[in-house]
């Protein structure tokens, strides 16, 4: 996509009455089984106390469901415990929830350190470190304690949920809900179906994630499903840009203004650098690397340079706040040397979106060739309603249709 149409104004009205179209074709698509087979949910496991399974048990609390939070770790266990009751407690201090209703959701929260306490639950969202053999090891636990009808939902952001499903004893109810960070907060989840999941599995499954106040968009199982298997492309881009000499401010100030909630270097720090260096290392195992591939974000990672979490990453921190950091420059420099890579004046911002968004619009369309996603729409869902893109631009889709000079149909 090329620099010129991408200054393509936004229309606000066009987006929106698109985007509302969007929202009702995913509610009701075809790709859904009948609701009449899908079974109540009113008791669920969530394991892991991680942030992602906070933020999930936060949701089924707000949804009252009755929740076990397992994690083998009291000290973990105990520190989620913390950060849901301090959610919970700035919910009352901002006036967004009552006292009485924070005591009543924790009055349904059920920490435990002990799989065999989840064996009356209806079904286990898992939010285990993203390994393959790690989720079905968990998996396996769950079936040995879990009644036969529960469901076993892997909220993994990439792997395969085949894979994940093997060995498990009940192939048939396991399939992936991808949660987005925060989990308690963004309003939309990719379900993914599996091979051998079953017709009432999956309607189980839409029918929670709704409980949940979530809007279900079904995808494919590929890796990265829509929203990361395109979101790897975008970052691919941000990772040359800088070898090349484009400082991380500049970039993060370029797709900010073409309206991003968040540039991509600083959403890279709240996220981890040293968890996406793991998640690119899996990767690697299916789609092998060039040594330039993602190689700033993986140097952050060994330099120690996590993001806010360390304090120091693509930015330094002083609590939330993040100032450019000078030393950044020459980090990437180093690598670009090693690397052969000549460094260039610092791209245009029209560059810069250019080169960031246009692969966007590339994997999407793969997606909907082979299948991977059921509509168009439902990707510009996952994008707007999920990692931050300008709804003003109603999503990479229909932003490739317009400035293309045609309609794309939400249906």
């Amino acid at each position: 996509m090329s620099d010129n149409r991408m200054r393509c104004a936004p229309d606000q009205r066009l987006a929106d009455a698109y985007l509302c179209q969007a929202r009702e074709a995913a509610e009701t698509g075809a790709e859904w089984p009948s609701p009449s087979l899908a079974s109540p949910v009113r008791r669920l496991a969530v394991v892991g106390a991680g942030t992602m399974g906070q933020g999930i048990a936060l949701c089924a609390l707000a949804a009252g469901l009755e929740v076990r939070w397992l994690d083998k770790s009291p000290q973990a266990l105990e520190r989620g415990l913390q950060r849901l009751r301090q959610s919970l407690e700035q919910a009352v201090a901002r006036g967004r929830l009552a006292a009485t209703a924070r005591d009543e959701r924790l009055a349904r929260l059920h920490p435990t350190t002990e799989v065999s306490e989840l064996s009356d639950v209806d079904a286990a969202i898992e939010a285990v470190f993203e390994d393959v053999a790690v989720k079905q090891a968990v998996m396996a636990q769950l079936h040995a304690v879990c009644p036969a009808h529960a469901l076993f939902i892997s909220n993994t952001s990439t792997l395969d949920i085949d894979a994940l499903a093997q060995g498990c004893g009940r192939e048939g109810q396991v399939l992936g809900m991808h949660f987005l960070t925060p989990a308690h907060v963004t309003p939309l989840v990719e379900v993914v179906r599996g091979r051998a999941t079953a017709h009432a599995t999956l309607a189980t499954a839409r029918a929670l994630a709704q409980a949940l106040g979530k809007l279900p968009v079904l995808a494919g199982n590929a890796w990265g499903f829509i929203g990361n298997r395109m979101f790897e492309g975008y970052l691919r881009e941000v990772d040359a840009l800088q070898l090349e000499g484009t400082p991380a401010e500049r970039i993060d100030q370029a797709l900010e203004a073409f309206g991003f909630a968040l540039g991509p270097c600083r959403t890279l720090d709240m996220a981890g650098t040293d968890l996406v260096s793991q998640v690119l290392a899996a990767r690697a195992l299916q789609f092998p690397h060039a040594p330039a591939y993602r190689r700033v974000t993986r140097r952050l990672a060994e330099l120690g340079r996590f993001g806010h979490k360390s304090g120091r990453g693509h930015y330094l921190y002083e609590g939330r706040t993040a100032r450019a950091d000078p030393d950044l420059a020459r980090v990437c420099a180093e690598e670009a040397q090693a690397l052969g890579i000549a460094q260039k004046p610092c791209a245009s911002d029209e560059e810069i979106v250019a080169r960031c968004v246009g692969p966007l619009v590339q994997e999407g369309r793969a997606l909907l060739a082979e299948g991977m996603a059921c509509r168009a729409s439902d990707i510009d869902l996952v994008w707007v309603l999920g990692y931050g893109f300008p709804a003003a631009r109603g999503g990479p889709m229909h932003m490739a249709a317009v400035v293309d000079g045609t309609t794309l149909s939400a249906a």
